[in-house]
């Protein structure tokens, strides 16, 4: 890859994490759905069942309204359930494209070093073969002190 290229494919955004954004609303709002109608439906259901009296909740027949209440309680969960599955599943999907984005990323800048290496050791044999002054030692060797 030439420069150019390089240059255009690291101004250019991702479509992986403009996905994974969109899969997470998603998924914020699926769960955020099925916890509200959860809550709403079972406080609904859960206040017509409890306002009747403990005995005639015991004593109700089958297919009274008591019952059909109770039913529908206890089968909020059952179709609520998937639709939180749903959510956490699409949920995990957007991490999956965010941790596309992150090897797109890596991978680009793999070809950035690639690219920019020859340069770089071009550079440090004309810097290595010019001559440097060497450093001095240091005042305080073995044995040796100031002298005032």
């Amino acid at each position: 890859m030439n420069n150019q290229e390089l240059k255009a494919q690291s101004q250019t955004s991702s479509p992986h994490i403009k996905i994974a954004g969109g899969l997470w609303f998603m998924a914020m709002m699926t769960v955020l759905v099925a916890t509200i109608a959860w809550l709403v439906i079972s406080v609904v259901w859960t206040n017509d069942y409890y306002a009747f009296s403990k005995g005639a909740r015991d004593g109700a027949e089958a297919g009274s309204v008591l019952l059909a209440n109770f039913a529908s309680i206890q089968s909020t969960k059952a179709w609520v359930m998937p639709l939180e599955v749903l959510g956490l599943s699409i949920f995990l999907l957007a991490f999956g494209f965010a941790f596309a984005n992150i090897l797109h990323d890596v991978r680009l800048r793999g070809n950035t070093m690639a690219a920019v290496m020859p340069a770089l050791k071009a550079r440090k044999n004309i810097s290595s073969q010019t001559t440097r002054p060497t450093r001095r030692h240091l005042p305080f060797q073995k044995g040796e002190t100031w002298q005032l």
